[in-house]
Formats: structure tokens, C-alpha cells, sequence
């Protein structure tokens, strides 16, 4: 019963992001711990290589910006998918596999913290996203650094950074960072922050990158995220 309410939750929970032609996947936010101490979600979407729907899950410690250990599960799934049918059904199959980690990590997807920031579809990313926390009264500055290079086999790497400013209701500023210019990714040509949410806590945020991946024809998007601990 309890698995069987939770993917009850989860279907009226499914968060979207405006899809175009091409492999673009589904961001669904899955919930927070009680503590914020770990954030869960998930992508889906069909593939465009073979033509199968697939699911990914991940779960995040947001204290260390980093997955906990089993915390990535991804699977394609041999379906055949008939004309508008809805792919959400290959993240339900995949988060069932996924509910006993998510359930020691005490992840409840009714916790999905607040939105402060979103892109809208077909809006232009401007290169620093400015924006008001209207409940505290805070003002944030986000900006991202990106680096993109070719790689030798003619593919692309690329890499980025951010900075966060936060300036208070009495209008002292404050400055944290997060990103890793170190970590090179293959294949991704560009990154965009879709989503801006702030955990239960109220001390932490989740910035929702849009990875824009390099290939041939119509467009492919996946989604990572960057957990950053307000001072």
C-alpha cells in the first residue's frame, strides 16, 4: 500500500518542462527530505537513437552537491510506444526500482520545496538571472560561466561555474559559488538554468540546468542539478 500511494503521489506530482520537437527529456522534481539534507528527481523521454522510452532517477546529497552512493539508476526500456501515448509510465517503472533508497533517505515527493526562478519556454537565457524571493524579501544575482571547446574527435567538451549573490532585507550582500569548471562533459554544447527552487529548509537551493546536448537534427536536452548552501 505504502509503494502504491507513493506512485500515487508521484503522478500528481510530475513537474513539466515544455518539450519542442526532438529528444527532450521531462523534468520531475521527486520531493526533499524532511532535513533538505537529500533532493530526489527524475527525467524520461523517448529515445531518439531507438526509439524507446527511457527513465532516469538520481538522488542528491545537497550538502556535498553530489549523488549518494547508488543514488543514479537509468534504464531503456523495450516498449513499443504507440501514438500519444504519455512516456511518464518508464519514470513510475524506474522510481518503484528506486523507492527503497529514496525511502531511507526519508525523500517524501509532497516536500518539493519553493519556486523562486523559472525560464520560461522560448524565452531567451539572459547571462545573469536576477530575481526576488518575495516571502523574505531577498534579492538574488545568479550568474554562469560556461566553457565550451572542441574536442580532438571533433565533438564538443565543455565545463561551467556559477555565482550566487544574495542580498538580504537589510541590504548586506553575500557571495557563494558553486559549479565545477573542472568537471568536462562530452557532448554538452551549452548549459541554461530552467528552475531556481529552495529547499524546506529555506537554506538551500536547487538550480535546475538544462544540458544542451551536441548532435545531428532536431534538438536533445538532459537535466543535471547544483545544490548550493546559503550563507
Amino acid at each position: 500500500m505504502i509503494k502504491r500511494s507513493l506512485l500515487a503521489v508521484l503522478a500528481a506530482l510530475l513537474i513539466l518542462v515544455p518539450a519542442a520537437a526532438g529528444d527532450i527529456a521531462t523534468f520531475v522534481n521527486l520531493g526533499f527530505s524532511g532535513d533538505s539534507a537529500y533532493f530526489m528527481f527524475g527525467q524520461y523521454g523517448l529515445d531518439s537513437a531507438t526509439g524507446k522510452p527511457y527513465a532516469e532517477t538520481y538522488l542528491v546529497n545537497t550538502k556535498k552537491n553530489d549523488f549518494v552512493p547508488k543514488g543514479v539508476s537509468r534504464k531503456l526500456y523495450d516498449a513499443r510506444i504507440e501514438a500519444g501515448q504519455d512516456l511518464s509510465g518508464a519514470l513510475f517503472s524506474l522510481y518503484r526500482e528506486a523507492l527503497p533508497l529514496a525511502t531511507s533517505c526519508k525523500i517524501d515527493p509532497l516536500a518539493s520545496g519553493r519556486l523562486l526562478y523559472v525560464l520560461l519556454d522560448g524565452e531567451e537565457p539572459p547571462a545573469t538571472l536576477s530575481f526576488r524571493d518575495f516571502r523574505t524579501e531577498a534579492a538574488y544575482d545568479v550568474a554562469l560561466q560556461k566553457s565550451v571547446a572542441e574536442a580532438k574527435d571533433g565533438g564538443v567538451t565543455s565545463s561551467f561555474g556559477l555565482t550566487v549573490a544574495l542580498t538580504a532585507k537589510d541590504g548586506s550582500t553575500k557571495r557563494v559559488t558553486g559549479g565545477n569548471a573542472d568537471i568536462k562533459r562530452a557532448g554538452v554544447k551549452d548549459y541554461v538554468v530552467r528552475r531556481i527552487i529552495i529547499a524546506p529548509d529555506e537554506k538551500t537551493l536547487v538550480l535546475i540546468i538544462e544540458k544542451r546536448l551536441a548532435q545531428k537534427g532536431d534538438q536533445a536536452v538532459r537535466y543535471m542539478v547544483e545544490t548550493i548552501k546559503l550563507p
